[in-house]
């Protein structure tokens, strides 16, 4: 266990692994709004933390403040990630 996890340990005696752990397997994330930060390693650690088996596309339309997906990620993303966040992990989730 991290430290971080060991701090606060007995406000949440009956967890048996850190709280990141239950995130990932029991959360999904959606990239709206997605404003970008300045540099782009910062949302590269993002995805690499998240996972990008757990983030979903999203473009908030038809708001006028919607994401093309054409232009979506500034922040370069493989083939792959590409794949899953735009219509894979969609597709597994919704079991489709």
């Amino acid at each position: 266990m991290d430290r971080h996890f060991e701090a606060f340990r007995s406000e949440v005696p009956h967890l048996k692994r850190r709280p990141s752990e239950y995130v990932k397997e029991h959360f999904w994330f959606t990239t709206q709004p997605i404003d970008e930060p300045d540099e782009a390693k910062h949302l590269r650690s993002l995805i690499e933390w998240v996972g990008a088996d757990r983030l979903l596309f999203s473009s908030d339309y038809p708001h006028w403040d919607f994401d093309d997906p054409r232009y979506a990620f500034k922040t370069p993303l493989t083939e792959t990630e590409r794949r899953k966040i735009f219509n894979g992990n969609a597709r597994a989730l919704y079991k489709l």
